[in-house]
């Protein structure tokens, strides 16, 4: 039994790690496209941006972009919570 158990809690662990990860990877591609389109934008080439810069600017996307889905998802959540109360869900 104990076995079992320790089985399963590496499994949900080994899981959240892999949604964590695809979670991030998802994240930092929505970051290069963003940065990459604003970089093409101003007429400059990425290859010519020191990778330091460019590194930072994909890092700081990704803050907001995280920001920015967590306040969505906070606003759905609440939302559903009070369509709950509203209509006795």
């Amino acid at each position: 039994m104990k076995s079992f158990l320790s089985s399963s809690m590496d499994s949900i662990t080994d899981t959240a790690k892999s949604v964590t990860d695809a979670y991030d990877a998802h994240i930092k591609e929505k970051a290069i496209r963003v940065v990459n389109e604003k970089i093409e934008a101003k007429g400059l080439q990425i290859d010519r941006i020191e990778q330091e810069d460019y590194e930072t600017m994909i890092s700081d996307l990704s803050k907001d972009i995280k920001e920015d889905y967590a306040k969505k998802a906070a606003q759905g959540l609440l939302a559903f919570i009070g369509l709950d109360m509203l209509f006795g869900l």
